[in-house]
């Protein structure tokens, strides 16, 4: 995997007013990641989980699949 294709851990304050850019930026590049993956058996929630901060995880962990997380 090319490390350039990595997405960086999401630590972003939800109050922040520039939060919805910076979520929106941060889904295309996660989402570039997932793609560049062999898809069989992939667990989307877990790489979802393991590049979030544990601010944005507590938004999440209720969450039982990646798109109801997203």
């Amino acid at each position: 995997m090319d490390r350039f294709l990595k997405p960086e851990r999401l630590d972003v304050d939800p109050s922040s007013p520039t939060s919805s850019e910076q979520w929106k930026h941060w889904l295309a590049t996660f989402e570039n990641f997932l793609a560049a993956l062999p898809q069989e058996n992939l667990d989307k929630k877990s790489l979802l989980v393991n590049f979030v901060s544990p601010r944005i995880y507590s938004s999440i962990a209720a969450s039982r699949t990646y798109e109801d997380a997203i």
